[in-house]
C-alpha cells in the first residue's frame, strides 16, 4: 500500500512539471576552424558572420532537471584562406592596389545537428527567473557549400567620400578550384543563460567536427579535418505545456 501510495505522489508531482518547448536563435563570436593548416589560418573571414536557428522539446524529470532533444540549422562563417601579398601601389588618382595569390575565404558547409539536450534551471526567490546550464551532445549532418579555390588576383580600394569608406573591386587573372566533398561528425555544445518568464538569453560553447576531402586532380585526395569552435549567443522564447 504504501509503494502505491509513494508512486502516485511521485506521478502526481511530476504532472506539475511543465514540459517545454524552446525556438531560438543565435549569433556566433570567436569563431575558430581546427585542421586544413596548409590552405586556412584558422580564423573565420572578413564580414562574416555564423548563424543558427533551433527547435528544442525538453522533459521535466525532477523539479530543476529537463532533459529533451533539439535540431537545429547552423549557417557557418567563412574560414579565412591563406594568401600572401605578391605586391601593392597606389595610382595616380590615390586608389590603393593589393596583388594576392592563395586560397579564397569560403564557407565550406552549413551544419543540421541532431542532438540530446539536459538542462538544469537554479532556484531564486523569483520564479519567473531562472538562471540555468546546459549541455548538448549528437550528430552534425553537414552540408557541402564550397570547393578550396585558389586565386590570383588584384583587389582596387576607391575611397568613396560620400560614405567616407572604400569601395572593394577585384579582378582575378587566375583561378583553380578543387573538388571538396565534406563529411558529418560529432556536434555538442555547454553553456548556460537565464529564463526571464518564457524568454531565454544564453550564451554556448559549440563544435561541429568535419573532414574535407580534397581532389587533387590526378586521380589522388587528400583528407584533412575541418572542425569549427566558437561561441553562440542565443535568444529564445519557451513554450510551456
Amino acid at each position: 500500500m504504501k509503494k502505491v501510495l509513494a508512486s502516485i505522489f511521485m506521478a502526481a508531482s511530476l504532472a506539475t512539471f511543465s514540459d517545454e518547448l524552446v525556438i531560438g536563435v543565435g549569433m556566433d563570436f570567436a569563431d575558430n576552424y581546427s585542421g586544413m593548416s596548409d590552405f586556412i589560418t584558422g580564423d573565420y573571414g572578413d564580414d562574416s558572420l555564423g548563424y543558427e536557428l533551433k527547435i528544442e522539446y525538453l522533459k521535466n524529470v525532477s523539479p530543476n532537471f529537463l532533459i529533451g532533444a533539439g535540431v537545429g540549422y547552423q549557417g557557418h562563417s567563412k574560414a579565412e584562406g591563406k594568401k600572401v601579398t605578391v605586391g601593392s601601389w597606389y595610382d595616380s588618382y590615390g586608389d590603393y592596389y593589393e596583388h594576392t595569390y592563395g586560397y579564397e575565404d569560403q564557407v565550406y558547409y552549413n551544419s543540421v545537428p541532431i542532438y540530446l539536450t539536459a538542462k538544469y534551471e537554479f532556484d531564486t526567490p523569483n520564479k519567473d527567473i531562472k538562471p540555468y546550464v546546459k549541455a548538448n551532445v549528437g550528430y552534425s549532418f553537414n552540408i557541402h557549400k564550397n570547393d578550396l579555390t585558389l586565386k590570383d588576383k588584384v583587389t582596387q580600394y576607391v575611397y568613396d567620400w560620400y560614405d567616407d569608406d572604400y569601395d572593394e573591386y577585384s579582378y582575378t587573372y587566375a583561378s583553380k578550384s578543387y573538388d571538396t566533398d565534406i563529411t558529418n561528425g560529432l556536434y555538442y555544445g555547454v553553456g548556460g543563460g537565464i529564463q526571464v518568464s518564457n524568454f531565454t538569453v544564453d550564451l554556448m560553447y559549440q563544435a561541429n567536427y568535419a573532414k574535407a576531402k580534397i581532389d587533387n586532380g590526378d586521380g589522388t585526395k587528400q583528407e584533412h579535418n575541418l572542425n569549427l569552435h566558437r561561441v553562440t549567443l542565443g535568444v529564445g522564447y519557451a513554450f510551456n505545456f
